[in-house]
């Protein structure tokens, strides 16, 4: 046999080798995809629940099927992290392209902040209510110049907030929390798109009034502010403050790219599915390096790195 043949000959067992070893792989994936829509229609929505908020624990958050949201838990770990303006800096290497909103106020010896974010989160769209504070001696230093701690149970205030996409209502939560925030996931959404509508409610009318003097100084009118029985509420639509800056315009249109391109991968993937936790527990059970993509960006990344 020439030398020529053999070669050939070689080639042709190597390229039938690929073949087959490409069908099984791609025959394998499909019988997998198949097993695991049964197992998705067959599971109790209580079994995938618990399924799902074990695997997000780690994270900080948990998964609403009634409202049909992911949120952050009341015993967070991300708590004992508190805030400071390098969070909202750095929020588009997270993939969180969104708009920021601190209120500073000063009251009973402590310097307070209170957040509201909105905007896109990975492959999610969501908003954020937090309730910091500074305390200790801080003269001359700029209040976005300060690291703040999270509010404590005592401190903690009933928050109540509505995120609208182009007049659409998207969720609506409220609680006594120090960090309310809620996530649609699959939701691709530009945060000029977006209007958050949040109501706190202060026992302390020398601390509200605090809040609407922080308000005020943030550039909001007394008349975009509604006040009754001791509960300030308000809309971030455009936001008085921003974190953007134009050298980082085209990359944060580059993570918004990536955004939206990921979700549509999301909404190809689960194509015949209908509920959002059908979709994760098919995720989990075919796909678990996309369902791990959830925790690659927004919140749930930017916490984890810093843990």
């Amino acid at each position: 046999m020439h030398s020529n043949d053999f070669s050939y000959s070689i080639l042709t067992i190597l390229i039938t080798l690929a073949l087959v070893l490409i069908f099984l792989f791609v025959h394998y994936r499909s019988h997998c995809r198949r097993e695991a829509r049964i197992q998705v229609k067959r599971r109790p929505d209580q079994e995938k629940l618990q399924d799902i908020n074990q695997a997000l624990a780690p994270f900080g958050f948990a998964y609403s099927l009634t409202q049909d949201i992911f949120y952050s838990k009341q015993d967070a770990w991300q708590k004992d992290f508190g805030y400071s303006k390098l969070y909202d800096e750095m929020a588009p290497v997270m993939n969180m392209i969104i708009d920021c909103e601190p209120i500073y106020f000063e009251y009973n010896g402590k310097k307070w902040l209170i957040e509201l974010w909105k905007g896109q989160y990975g492959i999610m769209t969501g908003a954020e209510v937090g309730i910091y504070y500074h305390m200790g001696p801080a003269p001359g230093d700029a209040p976005e110049s300060l690291f703040y701690t999270a509010a404590s149970p005592k401190e903690q205030l009933p928050i109540t907030m509505s995120l609208y996409k182009n007049g659409k209502p998207l969720f609506r939560r409220g609680e006594n929390h120090w960090w309310l925030t809620g996530f649609v996931l699959g939701e691709f959404s530009y945060p000029g798109e977006l209007m958050l509508h949040v109501s706190l409610s202060f026992e302390d009318y020398g601390m509200m009034e605090a809040f609407i003097k922080g308000c005020l100084q943030a550039g909001y009118r007394q008349e975009d502010l509604h006040v009754q029985c001791g509960t300030v509420s308000l809309c971030l639509y455009q936001p008085k403050h921003s974190t953007a800056n134009g050298c980082c315009r085209l990359y944060r249109e580059w993570v918004q790219w990536q955004n939206h391109f990921n979700c549509r991968i999301f909404a190809h993937v689960t194509k015949g599915f209908d509920r959002t936790i059908d979709r994760l527990d098919y995720l989990m059970l075919a796909y678990p390096g996309i369902f791990r993509l959830l925790t690659k960006t927004g919140r749930f990344a930017w916490e984890r790195k810093r843990r």
